[in-house]
């Protein structure tokens, strides 16, 4: 009798696991949601510009690429433009069919993860969407020109020290010249930017020659890290509109000039950045020159001793830098080329 009792028992279990299970996949199936890019970006072409930059991404990490032909091929795929074009909500990650391509890539599905402060909050999971922050006391240190083979990992390792983080934005031609690096930036939990591929003046070379020079540094960060980089920083902060409706990247500027390409005195780079710098600024400095990576130290110190909190880019505009603005720091941003 016992025998009978426990095998209904176990059958009556398996037949409420099987429902369970039945119910948890019909629950999965109807958390798919077709949607419009309209709806996703509330009609913001900008947003969706975002959108088309994850996307690029997506793409060569579906395609496994690696070879640098490819990437540059990854800006020729048809991507949504209009608003009335639709997607899909899935569990996984917004799901978007492609038209045929060079990388016979059918369908992405690009992670929520890449979509915060993109994509309208309430289409987001709660784990991905933007909520307010205070940035009175956050401050964003970036460093321009690198990577350097002895001065970036000498500043990563203050950086570590000092359980800091920051934004790098790296000239091409050193990216590809020394990837390791580049990498170690990135495995220290700071970011990187795009600061071209050799440095020239963006107003002076035209809209195609500095395309050229964006996606060509792209490519070099791709190669080296197995990521696109998100934001451009123009050398000399000079960029016109039509660049920068062409790049589809969010550009970043500075609130904050250290000055200390023309100083070379880390005592000048300290005091400069600290008489200057207050809650929600981007500070500019360089990693090429030997001091102003003696002066970081001190400015971390004296930055923490104030209150600031040392955050990312990305972290200090709270995800939501899309392209064709300009960013000069927390709460100031503009149309590019004005």
């Amino acid at each position: 009798m016992r025998h009978v009792k426990w095998g209904l028992t176990v059958g009556l279990l398996m037949l409420a696991l099987g429902f369970l299970g039945s119910g948890m996949t019909a629950l999965a199936k109807r958390t798919d949601q077709t949607v419009t890019f309209g709806q996703l970006t509330a009609k913001n072409p900008k947003r969706l510009a975002a959108i088309r930059q994850a996307a690029r991404q997506q793409v060569l990490k579906q395609a496994k690429v690696k070879g640098a032909s490819k990437i540059e091929a990854v800006y020729q795929v048809k991507l949504p433009t209009h608003m009335t074009k639709k997607a899909t909500l899935t569990v996984a990650g917004l799901q978007m069919n492609l038209l045929a391509n060079r990388f016979k890539v059918k369908r992405i599905t690009i992670p929520y993860s890449r979509l915060k402060g993109k994509v309208v909050n309430r289409y987001l999971p709660k784990a991905n969407r933007t909520k307010r922050v205070k940035t009175t006391k956050m401050v964003a240190l970036t460093f321009d020109d690198g990577p350097d083979p002895k001065l970036t990992p000498r500043l990563l390792k203050t950086l570590k020290k000092y359980h800091v983080h920051a934004t790098f934005f790296e000239v091409g031609q050193s990216v590809a010249r020394y990837p390791k690096i580049s990498r170690a930036v990135l495995a220290g939990g700071n970011e990187l930017g795009n600061h071209s591929w050799n440095h020239p003046n963006f107003n002076q070379i035209g809209t195609a020659k500095t395309v050229s020079q964006v996606n060509r540094t792209n490519r070099a960060i791709y190669q080296a890290t197995g990521t696109l980089p998100q934001y451009v920083r123009p050398p000399y902060g000079n960029i016109t509109a039509t660049e920068g409706r062409a790049i589809e990247q969010p550009v970043v500027r500075w609130s904050v000039d250290s000055r200390d390409w023309a100083y070379l005195n880390s005592r000048k780079d300290i005091n400069e950045v600290m008489k200057d710098t207050h809650g929600g600024d981007i500070v500019l400095m360089h990693d090429i020159h030997p001091q102003s990576v003696a002066a970081v130290p001190t400015i971390i110190k004296r930055l923490k001793a104030k209150g600031y909190k040392l955050v990312t880019v990305s972290q200090l505009l709270n995800d939501h830098a899309l392209p064709g603005l300009q960013y000069f720091g927390a709460h100031d941003y503009r149309t590019t080329g004005k």
